[in-house]
């Protein structure tokens, strides 16, 4: 079944969905947008920051490396959150190659519902000689009592999100179908239960909100592990720890933003993080916050600029160029240096 035929199907049997019922089916239903497209790539929908550069990689790799020499120094688990077309991964490993001990040392799970973007994982690891990897749909049980190093790039802010705004009272959006012009539409009701009207009260001074259960039941669920097997989680996304006064969910197809109802199970739906609210969850879970700042100042501090200068011995003009335009895409304020933000939490 079409992604749209089994969101109308939805939408039928309940007369109205919320938006992140309708951003699940779209993503991650039958024939979802996360489940069958390779979406990453100039001749796809949006480009992350790992295939921008190799920089971004061997810039996180040898934090990791850093953090297992001083915290860790013997078997751990390596676990990538979406790992997208392997690229990441593949610039972690091949720098932690400088450490035959730390490499030795990796369980290495990938969590991965695609199959097409498997295969390219299987292919970036191939390319660099590493074998020792598992595969899961979804974040299980690792290996116990041995700590574990977990990081992600642009995970959370795929999480389906309900969208509010205030008028006198709390009004939540949702959308039906018109089986007669065979188009979908918003439409919107008083926010009545308790728990939810609660959650919105942070939100009473700028008037909108965008909550998401799922990206902090999600969050949670690693806090926790980490908090029983030791471990840290370094997570990177576009977001905000105030809340802006404006909605953030926005739909992209083909390096373009559209609307929402437009290319139905074929386009990436994503909305800003809230990193205010992961900070909390991991302070629920008493771990410790050792890094909340902007990706700028996270690539800077650990070394970006001196790895260009490295990369651009013995380098033709024309690749000098494309080195100094990697990071200013990754560290300009108005591109993703301000915007992107790195959170690590850990307990030891």
């Amino acid at each position: 079944m079409r992604v749209k035929d089994l969101i109308i199907s939805e939408i039928k049997k309940k007369g109205k969905i919320d938006i992140s019922q309708f951003i699940n089916l779209n993503q991650y239903g039958n024939n979802g947008y996360y489940i069958k497209k390779n979406p990453i790539g100039l001749n796809n929908d949006f480009i992350t920051a790992p295939e921008i550069s190799q920089m971004f990689g061997e810039i996180l790799g040898l934090f990791i490396l850093n953090y297992w020499e001083n915290k860790i120094g013997n078997s751990y688990n390596l676990i990538e959150l979406g790992p997208g077309r392997g690229t990441l991964i593949s610039d972690i490993l091949r720098v932690g190659n400088i450490n035959k001990k730390y490499i030795d040392s990796i369980n290495l799970t990938l969590i991965e519902k695609n199959e097409q973007l498997i295969n390219l994982q299987k292919k970036s690891l191939e390319n660099i000689g590493f074998d020792k990897v598992t595969w899961q749909e979804e974040f299980k049980i690792q290996r116990k009592n041995i700590p574990s190093i977990i990081y992600s790039n642009e995970f959370f802010d795929c999480f389906p999100i309900r969208q509010f705004y205030k008028k006198e009272k709390w009004i939540e959006k949702f959308i039906k179908y018109n089986s007669t012009n065979n188009l979908f539409n918003f439409t919107e009701d008083e926010v009545e239960d308790e728990k939810t009207l609660k959650n919105l009260e942070q939100f009473d001074e700028i008037k909108v909100a965008e909550l998401s259960n799922s990206r902090k039941n999600y969050f949670d669920k690693i806090c926790k592990f980490i908090k029983i097997n030791k471990g840290v989680f370094i997570t990177i996304d576009y977001g905000y720890k105030k809340p802006p006064n404006h909605l953030t969910l926005q739909s992209i197809y083909n390096h373009k933003k559209t609307h929402l109802f437009e290319n139905i199970g074929n386009q990436d739906i994503t909305a800003h993080v809230n990193f205010d609210e992961l900070i909390n969850i991991a302070n629920n879970n008493k771990l410790k916050l050792e890094i909340y700042c902007s990706q700028r100042d996270f690539l800077y501090s650990c070394g970006i600029e001196q790895r260009k200068e490295k990369l651009k011995i013995n380098k033709n003009q024309k690749n000098i160029e494309n080195l100094h335009v990697e990071v200013d895409r990754l560290t300009n304020k108005s591109k993703m240096g301000e915007v992107f933000k790195v959170l690590v939490v850990s307990c030891f």
